[in-house]
């Protein structure tokens, strides 16, 4: 309670300091600049046209942003698109990777954790995306476990402390290894190039529809000359209250329909018969919704992001300088309600109400399969879950840079000092009612209906669902190894799924780098540059999940603590845009889990050692939970440490040819990297998981990465660039993990997992062409072509060879090899501890993550073209916008296939401005996309993502000078995002997510 109490007087102090500046500051600006606005509007009356449109070139907000980020792209030595310092602020985004889904060949992925915002670049997934800061990689406060890498998650970051990002497209041998899809710099400010005395600040109240919330922002910015450009300081704070909800209808997987007596026609026919009449081929199998949850998922919290500078240039040549950043993620008050029924359980019995239908698939024996949308049931399995989680991002890093340039010389240096954690906590309390077996019924009948990909046509009705009576005499299992579940004695299949995870990664990423620039006057060649940057990442990872071990329910786990569906009373579910959901007193309950689960906790006593593990139990954190034995099987405790030397050459040259100005540079990078990964072991059975073994993973790789890029001035308006590079991406820990597991617990079979943390890089060799016509002051109309060899792909690979057994030290006696099996004599080197642990004749499994040949081809366009309308007579003068549009595709085979990436990509910007008044207006669409489905939450069988697109608004009117007024609309156009399987007519998730409006008023002083 005291951690709520806290949130709660933090978020409290946030609205005060609000309305404080509200009050004392903006009523008066209101009042005090009312008379020189109006003079202003007099004096624009008594001017010419030319000299408005001169004026309103001046104000104009939109354009001058865009030009900004186009003068950099224009001038840049790589392939560069990018976001002005302003234009930050001015983008309907509600966080940083938001604002970057609008540079050309970006793709927001809105499917992860709690608007995570990670982005796809040129059609690499966003683990493939180097992200730095001020051009110095800092730690990642992600969790992910994607085989590609790990996703910085952008919506940790309010994007109003950075000036500018830019993505950058190709590399250059001084830049940082690690991003085959391109490198995100964020910028942040440098405290000597910032006006003295600057002071702005903004306030704002954002409104989330479906949450029925009314959240405060806050940002204030300002620098300071302390010795007139000499030193210098300056700051960005930007606070925001984060409450937003996810409405879900999810069939999260598609089974067989039953064909034995569980089936039941309108009519009274069996399946066969059914089958025969319906035209379905004698070879065929039909599916059907085998698992429907509806929920919804509220996210309450608070983020915060700041970055500071600090600057002395005590002579003309030299510089120092320290750039932090820190930003902090804090939602502590998240919550998921969800009713779940599962017409695929055994028992179940099965009435199908509509035609079935050609998918147009076939499964792994290549049979047809056809699918019904509709289906009657009775003996349902059904229940419902609640959760709660608290999920806190934070990274801080500092920058300490210096800077020397002589007539002949440039030297700088930097250090880096970063961290970052991510903490995931999380309580799942699911009472259900299971199928009655043999000849007898549960009682609960109803009817589910898909809606073939209509969501306003989806329908579910459930009938004597209160049967799921709580009010039992609970028996617990009482092993630490059990699987967190609870049952009843008397066996009427009403049971409660009790689990829960807690899970932390803290990372550190430590470098120091020194570089040295040479003019020189030799041939072509400008000047000579090379430089050293050692770095040191390391990772400390742990989880634990909860079991309901040592709980006593009886009395608590009641019907008294059910309640209604949370979020009942704020806006209606989907908005009123699915009527045909179970709703209050329709089968759609909750739990207050955090009552619940303080309550029951409190019964937990002694738990002896586990019989079988010898482990002695351990409270889970939060959760206050019994841990779960078997804990091996997580894969995610270790620590691994990387550091990594890396030496580059690199000169700048430039000539002329035929009028023509040429310029570039040429270069290469040498890397070397060593890693150790510790991770413990468990060699067998009988090990207290508490106290296990370790077993250290290491590996050692070097790389020497060629880059070039070449510049061509055709006329003074059209440039043409070429650029080679040759570069790598790290995998992630987390998906090729250190941890190496021995499984005998099944008779006759050894399972044992290698680990993955000696994989080496994936490695590409990039080829870009970029167009670029400047027609105009901030207009330009720019074609990118680009293409990326990928190489060293890995997968989990099978294998029994005694020789690499023995290289991880394991000894399972000899192995031998028939009929394509392998099989030991059980004369293992863990007999003295378990004789009966590991058999002669049992069979071995081995797996493993490795480096394979599989390749991969991606290539694709970009097509960007941005005009600035201002030489139309007044009032057009106005308009302008931009049309971005990216196609890529890729060529692979099907164990390299990288999933989550749209083929076509367009956002279309459209801004008026005139006078003190702009609008803009922002279209963003993704094609349809491959996904991969993890873990039992986001059910069974990859799927496709629905093609879509987003209207959102930014429009602002400066009142004064000083003052603006801002509004922006994000999702104007209520879209939805949807998944299918196979086809649009077998949807398997549909999230509403709704509209957000933001209100602003800006000041500076």
């Amino acid at each position: 309670m005291k951690m709520v109490s806290d949130k709660a007087t933090q978020r409290q102090f946030t609205r005060t300091l609000i309305s404080t500046f509200v009050a004392l500051h903006l009523s008066s600006a209101f009042a005090q600049d009312s008379e020189n606005s109006s003079a202003g509007v007099n004096k624009d009356e008594a001017l010419t046209t030319a000299e408005q449109i001169e004026v309103i070139e001046v104000k104009a907000q939109f354009s001058r942003n865009l030009t900004s980020a186009l003068n950099v792209k224009r001038s840049a030595s790589t392939i560069v698109d990018g976001i002005s310092a302003d234009d930050i602020g001015t983008l309907p985004a509600l966080d940083l990777g938001e604002a970057l889904q609008a540079v050309p060949g970006v793709q927001l992925n809105r499917e992860g954790e709690r608007r995570e915002s990670s982005i796809n670049l040129r059609s690499l997934p966003s683990g493939f995306v180097l992200n730095t800061a001020n051009g110095q990689t800092f730690s990642n406060p992600t969790r992910s476990e994607k085989a590609f890498g790990a996703p910085t998650p952008f919506g940790a970051f309010d994007p109003a402390i950075f000036n500018g990002v830019d993505v950058i497209k190709t590399q250059t041998a001084a830049m940082q290894e690690g991003g085959i899809a391109g490198t995100v710099n964020m910028i942040l400010p440098k405290a000597l190039s910032k006006k003295d005395g600057a002071l702005a600040v903004s306030v704002a109240g954002r409104n989330e529809e479906l949450a029925d919330t009314i959240d405060a922002e806050f940002v204030v910015s300002g620098s300071k000359h302390l010795i007139a450009n000499k030193l210098a300081i300056s700051g960005t704070l930007a606070t925001s209250e984060q409450t937003f909800r996810r409405d879900t209808i999810k069939i999260n997987r598609y089974d067989n329909i039953p064909t034995n007596s569980n089936f039941v026609g309108a009519n009274g026919e069996n399946y066969a018969q059914w089958k025969a009449a319906s035209g379905i081929p004698d070879n065929a199998v039909t599916k059907m919704p085998g698992e429907l949850r509806q929920g919804s998922e509220l996210n309450s919290g608070i983020r915060t992001s700041f970055s500071g500078s600090l600057e002395f240039k005590p002579t003309d040549e030299l510089k120092f300088g320290a750039q932090v950043v820190y930003t902090e993620r804090d939602m502590d008050e998240n919550g998921q309600q969800e009713i779940d029924i599962r017409p695929r359980n055994s028992g179940v019995k099965i009435t199908p109400t509509s035609a079935p239908f050609d998918t147009g698939s076939v499964d792994a024996s290549g049979r047809p399969i056809y699918s019904v949308s509709d289906i009657s049931f009775s003996n349902l399995s059904y229940g419902y879950t609640s959760r709660v989680f608290d999920l806190y991002e934070q990274t801080q890093a500092a920058i300490l840079d210096s800077e020397w340039v002589g007539d002949v010389w440039d030297l700088d240096a930097a250090v880096t000092v970063s961290k970052s954690k991510n903490q995931l906590n999380e309580i799942l309390y699911a009472p259900r009612f299971e199928p009655m077996t043999g000849s007898g019924n549960n009682g609960i009948t109803g009817k589910l209906h898909t809606g073939l990909g209509n969501i306003k046509d989806f329908l579910v009705e459930l009938n004597n669902f209160d049967n799921l009576n709580l009010n039992q005499n609970w028996r617990v299992l009482d092993t630490v190894s059990s699987a967190g579940v609870t049952s009843l004695v008397d066996n009427n299949r009403v049971q409660a799924l009790i689990t829960g995870s807690y899970e932390v990664i803290e990372r550190d990423a430590n470098a120091v780098e020194f570089n040295a620039k040479r003019a020189i006057e030799l041939g072509i060649f400008r000047n000579v540059q090379f430089g050293y940057r050692y770095s040191q990442e390391t990772q400390d990872s742990d989880r634990f999940r909860s079991s309901p071990t040592g709980l006593e329910l009886t009395g608590i786990l009641t019907n008294e603590i059910r309640m209604d569906p949370a979020y009942a009373s704020q806006s209606a579910f989907f908005g009123g845009d699915a009527p045909g959901i179970a709703g209050a007193g329709q089968g759609w309950y909750a739990l207050d889990v955090r009552s619940l689960n303080a309550m029951l906790t409190q019964t937990i006593g002694n738990v002896n050692p586990d019989p079988v593990t010898g482990e002695i139990a351990a409270r889970v954190p939060y959760s206050n939970l019994v841990a779960r034995g078997g804990q091996q099987s997580a894969g995610l405790v270790y620590d691994v440490t990387l550091d990594t030397s890396a030496l580059y050459l690199m000169s700048d040259f430039g000539f002329d040819v035929k009028g023509m100005n040429v310029e570039g540079n040429i270069g290469a990078r040498y890397v070397k990297s060593s890693q150790d990964a510790i991770a413990p072991f468990y060699p067998f059975g009988a090990v207290d998981i508490n106290n296990p073994p370790a077993k250290t993973v290491s590996n050692d790789y070097d790389y020497l990465l060629p880059s070039t890029n070449l510049a061509i001035d055709v006329t003074e308006d059209f440039k043409v660039r070429f650029a080679y590079n040759e570069s790598i991406s790290r995998p992630n820990i987390r998906a090729a993990t250190p941890s190496t597991r021995i499984d005998a617990a099944r008779p006759g079979e050894v399972n044992v997992t290698l680990p993955g943390a000696d994989v080496d890089p994936f490695s590409a060799k990039s080829y870009d062409i970029s167009l670029e016509w400047y027609n105009r002051e901030g207009s330009a109309i720019t074609l990118a072509l680009f293409r990326k060899d990928v190489s060293d792909f890995f997968t989990s690979v099978a294998s029994c060879d005694e020789a690499i057994l023995e290289s991880y030290g394991i000894d399972l006696g000899n192995i031998t090899t028939g009929s394509g099996t392998c099989v030991t004599d059980g004369n293992d080197a863990y007999n003295n501890v378990d004789p009966d642990y590991i058999l002669d004749g049992d069979n071995v499994n081995v797996s493993q993550v490795r480096n394979t040949d599989a390749k991969i081809k991606v290539q694709g366009y970009e097509l960007s073209i941005q005009q600035n309308l201002n030489f139309l007579p007044y009032p057009w003068n106005g308009f302008g916008g931009i049309i971005n549009y990216s196609n890529t595709s890729q060529d692979s085979p099907l164990e390299a296939r990288i999933p989550g990436i749209s083929e076509d990509t367009f956002n279309v910007i459209g801004y008026y401005e005139q006078g003190p008044f702009g609008i803009r207006l922002a279209y963003n669409y993704r094609s349809e996309y491959e996904l991969e489905s993890v873990g039992t939450f986001n059910g069974e069988g990859n799927k496709n993502v629905k093609a879509a697109g987003r209207l959102d608004l930014s429009a602002y009117y400066k009142v004064t000078d000083n003052l603006t007024i801002s509004l922006k609309g994000y999702n104007l156009t209520n879209t939805l995002y949807e998944e299918y399987q196979d086809t649009e007519y077998q949807p398997r998730a549909t999230h509403y997510d709704g509209r957000t409006f933001v209100l602003q008023a800006g000041y500076k002083f």
